[in-house]
């Protein structure tokens, strides 16, 4: 998947302080760029040792969300080497609550960040292991799980502060997205139709077949034995023996460029599956996944995270910016302005909602609950 990543008009540069935004508290020359109602500002020349470049993005005060972006600070001995570290490219592709006032977004470059809400702390969580990491999950307040490039599955035991590599059956193919039915029976999906399924809570998983090998990036199960695998080239499949054997799903969909879209989110709850991905195209059911009804939306950006709320909207979030919300009866209302930023994932609360992307950006609810001195 393709991310388009900045656009927007220049204007002068302006000299200025930006201070805390990153969370290091980098100062440098601030170069100014508009985008809508948005303000976008370059850091340059940038006084304390850190490994990025990324634009920074600020909201207006009337909105109801607030922008974290923070940025990795490089070791000294990094620092003083002649052997540089790649630059922080600010690429964060899911995030997650593990419980009221924290969150835990990962992304490329081996990165997890471990925020507190109300102080915008934000805690760079040191991996078992160096990876890509492209989805983030918690069963419960305590437990959490990581997918990622090469088959890498992690786990934490105590609401995302530290974590585990849990052994995997496939190498050198990446897990896109993980969803577990219960405690004990989960399952993963990624690169050429690889799907894992666990039935002992996350300490084993074994691959089995899937009719495709198409690349999968969402997973969704109603209980043990339904579910649905979403991905590449329009491949949505449907299983109702526990991933056994699986069905295509026929749904109608427009050509919009000659090459087939993509489904690149998938979410359900009780009764509803939601399904969408490249164009803007959204499909749900509301008769546990017997049909499905596509949702024309107003943009035919890509769409790459969905969910829903404890007051049953889906939102959904996609590429220059967008975040859609889906209203009872199938209304669509725009959550927020245009933004020079890609939302790859996002995590519902009650009312709020969470999501994050490029430019290493965290979008936060305004007025957070407050965390716990224990979380």
């Amino acid at each position: 998947m393709l991310m388009r990543l900045f656009s927007g008009k220049r204007i002068p540069p302006v000299a200025g302080v930006v201070r805390g935004a990153t969370g290091t508290g980098c100062s440098g020359r601030v170069l100014g760029v508009l985008f809508g109602a948005v303000c976008l500002v370059f850091l340059q020349g940038c006084s304390e040792k850190t490994s990025s470049r990324i634009p920074l993005l600020s909201l207006p005060p009337s909105s109801d969300f607030r922008i974290l972006q923070p940025v990795p600070a490089l070791p000294r001995k990094v620092q003083d080497s002649k052997h540089k570290k790649p630059p922080y490219i600010g690429l964060l592709f899911s995030i997650a609550r593990p419980r009221p006032g924290v969150v835990v977004a990962v992304g490329a470059q081996s990165v997890i960040w471990r925020i507190r809400e109300s102080s915008g702390q934000s805690i760079l969580i040191r991996p078992p292991v160096k990876s890509e990491f492209y989805k983030v999950i918690f069963t419960d307040p305590g437990h959490g799980w990581i997918v990622g490039d090469g088959g890498t599955i992690l786990f934490s035991p105590d609401r995302g502060k530290t974590w585990s590599v849990v052994p995997s059956p496939v190498k050198g193919k990446f897990l896109q997205d993980i969803y577990f039915a219960d405690a004990r029976v989960g399952f993963a999906a990624g690169e050429k139709g690889t799907f894992l399924k666990t039935e002992d809570g996350g300490k084993t998983w074994v691959k089995l077949p899937v009719p495709t090998s198409d690349n999968l990036y969402g997973v969704y199960f109603r209980n043990h034995r339904e579910g649905w695998l979403a991905g590449w080239h329009q491949t949505f499949l449907v299983t109702h023996d526990g991933g056994k054997t699986w069905s295509p799903v026929s749904l109608s969909v427009p050509r919009v460029t000659r090459q087939k879209p993509s489904f690149n989110t998938l979410w359900g709850k009780d009764s509803a599956v939601l399904l969408a991905g490249d164009h803007g195209l959204v499909y749900l059911s509301n008769d546990k996944g017997h049909t499905f009804n596509r949702i024309t939306m107003p943009s035919e950006k890509d769409l790459y995270g969905a969910c829903q709320t404890g007051t049953g909207r889906f939102v959904l979030t996609g590429e220059g910016g967008t975040i859609w919300g889906l209203e009872e009866g199938g209304r669509v209302r725009k959550v927020l302005p245009p933004l020079p930023a890609d939302f790859l994932g996002v995590t519902c609360g009650q009312t709020h909602i969470r999501a994050t992307g490029t430019p290493g950006v965290i979008l936060l609810p305004k007025n957070p609950p407050k965390s716990s001195p224990r979380s």
